[in-house]
């Protein structure tokens, strides 16, 4: 595939090779009648695509770049429409590599379509892509850009993980870009999610986008977030949850309003770690409970009870 590496099309297990007529038996939808011009718009499963002469059962396609794996894609049956260079698939499984760390990133969908000299790769039906770290996406239709080697949608995505079988976190947005290299994913809008924390709370979350570091346990919410746990709710515009085996942190940067309890807090940022009741103000801090008010540029919150530590405090108190 010119500098991006060498394009193999091999039946590494082929189990039949057909010369197909014109016209095949293969169930389609759409009509005998219908245009073989192909758009972009249109789905990848149209009776126009199995008029290819070429086709095989049982086939694995792969790409190399100097000597390293780029993506694996095996399939149940598969077309090669010579004179357009791609080739149709069904019931597809995919390997995607990442070229640094040699990560693969797995993905399934009911129809492919490899286009040869764009180094494209379309997904379409049932699509899901299995992260390293367990992770699972589900969504209509994917493209793979191998020039970038990401992952690309504009349809409604769904997530959940980091053990599929128990989930401990799910998400729904609107478009995808997924670095395959990081395991970085980019949720671009309409973001909404629910993390349930080592205390057994959940934690749910609204944003207008969302980014996730799957292979640092790190997620960062941006936008207009609203986050809330059972006792607080914290309004900001950046969010950031950080997961490890030991611990697990939040962190609210920009305009930060909190609501607990009879309190209103007001900070640059606030910072949590789970499983304590401390909650940290810090810059430009400020508490306001009914006719109280305290200031200072770094205050301490506990959620479990009426205290409150202040650093170069100054405010007022009513009796």
């Amino acid at each position: 595939m010119g500098k991006y590496g060498t394009y193999v099309l091999a039946g590494l297990w082929v189990t039949l090779v057909v010369l197909w007529p014109l016209n095949t038996n293969i169930n389609t939808i759409g009509s005998d009648n219908d245009d073989t011009k192909q758009t972009s718009e249109e789905g990848l499963y149209k009776s126009s695509l199995t008029q290819a002469p070429f086709g095989m059962l049982g086939v694995n396609f792969f790409e190399s770049n100097d000597g390293k794996k780029r993506w694996n894609i095996r399939s149940k049956f598969a077309e090669l429409h010579r004179k357009e260079n791609y080739a149709f698939m069904q019931h597809v499984n995919a390997d995607f590599f990442a070229e640094k760390t040699g990560n693969m990133v797995q993905t399934k969908s009911d129809y492919g379509r490899s286009h040869i000299d764009k180094n494209l790769v379309e997904l379409e039906g049932d699509v899901s892509i299995h992260s390293r770290r367990g992770y699972l996406f589900e969504m209509d239709r994917l493209n793979y850009d191998g020039n970038n080697n990401e992952f690309l949608t504009e349809d409604v995505i769904h997530m959940k993980g980091p053990d599929v079988a128990h989930p401990t976190m799910y998400l729904k947005g609107t478009g995808l870009v997924g670095n395959i290299d990081t395991e970085h994913f980019l949720v671009k809008k309409a973001v909404t999610a629910q993390r349930q924390l080592k205390s057994l709370e959940w934690l749910r979350i609204s944003s207008r986008s969302g980014e996730f570091f799957t292979e640092d346990q790190r997620a960062v919410f941006v936008g207009k977030v609203r986050s809330s746990l059972p006792k607080v709710t914290i309004d900001s515009d950046i969010f950031e949850l950080n997961i490890t085996e030991e611990r697990e942190s939040i962190q609210a940067r920009g305009n930060v309003l909190l609501k607990q309890k009879d309190k209103i807090g007001r900070a640059e940022m606030a910072s949590m770690e789970v499983g304590t009741n401390k909650i940290v103000l810090e810059g430009n801090a400020r508490i306001d409970s009914k006719d109280n008010q305290i200031l200072g540029r770094r205050i301490v919150l506990y959620s479990d009870e009426d205290r409150v530590e202040v650093e170069a405090a100054e405010g007022k108190v009513q009796n």
